[in-house]
């Protein structure tokens, strides 16, 4: 999970922005998701992947991120497949036709995660793993990187925690010093261990939140 929250700003406030909560279809939508851009100004219909991919691919590009876009593309993959294939919650602002700021994630159960990265996750938290159990995953948070120090990277996160009430969850970011992170230790998140390798080429540090 590798995002971007406030940094300098435009005059824009997160007031400004709806940041709406979307439930996806339980058991996915599948082949029958025929993906809508925001130009269209539906209200409460889920982003399209090739949004999800754009904004990540701008946010991540700026400093102290810096990413090769490659990464961009397999977010937004990763979305489609989330929407397709099981339920998924998501809190998302738009404006002016555009996606502005987006985070997704999923309910997480160690026996429905049967894919490599799930097992290299589980072996390299190793007893922490189990702290996970039962929560939800935020697979990303993303902002417009020309809304810093809006505060919508907070509002969507907010919006996003807000769905799972009563749940804990769980992320990975890059080890580094970002505003991100510094989001999430603001919303009570702390470093539970290391996973898999990020964007960066190291591993990526495990956040986990408790039930609140």
């Amino acid at each position: 999970m590798v995002e971007r929250a406030e940094c300098e700003g435009l005059g824009t406030s997160s007031a400004e922005f709806d940041v709406e909560l979307m439930w996806g279809v339980p058991g996915g939508l599948g082949p029958s998701w025929a993906p809508m851009s925001s130009t269209a100004g539906l209200p409460r219909v889920l982003p399209s992947p090739a949004e999800v991919e754009e904004l990540y691919a701008t946010a991540a590009a700026e400093p102290p991120l810096l990413e090769d876009p490659k990464h961009a593309a397999l977010f937004g993959s990763l979305y489609d497949l989330s929407v397709r294939n099981g339920q998924v919650l998501v809190a998302a602002a738009r404006s002016g036709g555009r996606l502005r700021s987006i985070a997704y994630g999923h309910y997480w159960s160690w026996i429905e995660q049967d894919y490599d990265w799930a097992h290299e996750l589980r072996a390299t938290l190793g007893d922490a793993a189990a702290t996970i159990e039962w929560s939800f995953a935020l697979n990303l948070l993303a902002r417009d990187p020309h809304l810093h120090q809006s505060g919508l990277g907070r509002a969507t996160l907010q919006t996003w925690l807000t769905g799972i009430s009563g749940y804990g969850c769980w992320l990975q970011t890059t080890d580094i010093d970002t505003p991100a992170r510094r989001l999430y230790e603001r919303l009570g998140f702390f470093a539970l261990g290391h996973g898999p390798q990020a964007p960066n080429g190291q591993p990526g540090l495990v956040m986990f939140r408790p039930p609140a």
